[in-house]
């Protein structure tokens, strides 16, 4: 476990939020301490299992960005498989390429970091007519042997400071995948570096100031202790960024993240007070879902947000 100072302002002065349990080991007991800055707003968690002691909290068998991976999915995992390769693929790739033009006249650099199985650089080919070259980095060694065996995607085994990548970038994406990063600070300079001049950086991630976070409170599942490290809000954001010459130009909600955030957020609350997932978990995932997804029609509100980001 390790303490660390505010990787906006540098400074140790933080209040506690909540305690908050995994929400894959409930019945363990154990809580982690949810802590925000006093003088940057920033959320996180603090202390934090290192780098080294994280893995343990990643099971492929159970993590959703690994469902494809599964040799016996339940049927929730089915829902999520097909909403994720038959509608939420596709709006994201849409999305990213109105903000990114693409022409036939030469070779694009995409590279996404935590891309998985590689499905959405997938996507994204099988979107444009303009010829990409498309990495990977992936730091779960099951789903990078997957992208490059069965996807046949160029796709490197760990994380980006640690992987020997020094081709200018003319996309680079992250969705929800910085939260996870401990060295945030130096990954977001080396970012910048990979980028070419005008070229786009990609990052979706949870908001901590939207309507679901709100009312979920300590249950929101995006808190996602120990595996998501901070919790942004526009603001604190783009100050971590400003520190690395970096400037958001565009941003909008991802709709579906609102459903998938009150269905397990309902599902953790059922978990913490050991009660039957049923009916009521339903009922509850409609209603405040559907609030989450009109509040998030102003992106500064949206349960998740995807920002387009460039150098200063």
């Amino acid at each position: 476990m390790e303490y660390i100072a505010c990787p906006i302002s540098g400074a140790t002065e933080f209040e506690t939020l909540c305690q908050i349990p995994d929400r894959f080991a409930v019945e363990r007991g154990d809580l982690w301490r949810v802590v925000k800055s006093r003088q940057s707003g920033l959320t996180l968690l603090n202390p934090r299992p290192t780098q080294s002691e994280i893995g343990a909290y990643y099971d492929a068998l159970v993590y959703d960005p690994f469902i494809t991976l599964k040799q016996h999915p339940t049927l929730q995992d089915r829902v999520y498989k097909f909403v994720r390769e038959y509608i939420s693929l596709g709006f994201k790739a849409r999305e990213v390429l109105k903000r990114v033009t693409f022409d036939s006249e030469r070779v694009y650099q995409v590279l996404e970091i935590g891309c998985a199985t590689g499905d959405f650089l997938l996507e994204l080919k099988k979107r444009t007519d303009a010829e990409l070259e498309l990495t990977g980095i992936e730091i779960a060694e099951k789903a990078a042997r997957f992208a490059r065996e069965e996807n046949n995607l160029r796709v490197f085994q760990g994380e980006l400071l640690t992987v020997e990548l020094s081709t200018p970038q003319d996309l680079i994406v992250m969705w929800h995948t910085l939260e996870h990063v401990h060295r945030i600070n130096e990954t977001l300079e080396k970012l910048r570096h990979l980028l070419k001049p005008n070229s786009m950086l990609m990052v979706a991630m949870p908001n901590l100031d939207s309507y679901d976070a709100k009312h979920y409170g300590k249950y929101w599942v995006p808190l996602e202790a120990p595996r998501h490290l901070y919790h942004f809000t526009p603001k604190t954001f783009a100050a971590l960024l400003q520190k690395h010459g970096l400037a958001i130009v565009d941003m909008h909600g991802l709709p579906l993240d609102s459903y998938y955030n009150a269905l397990l957020s309902e599902q953790l609350i059922a978990a913490v007070k050991k009660k039957p997932s049923g009916l009521g978990t339903l009922v509850n995932t409609a209603l405040y879902g559907t609030l989450a997804a009109i509040a998030g029609q102003d992106p500064m509100q949206a349960s998740s947000i995807a920002y387009y980001i460039k150098k200063i």
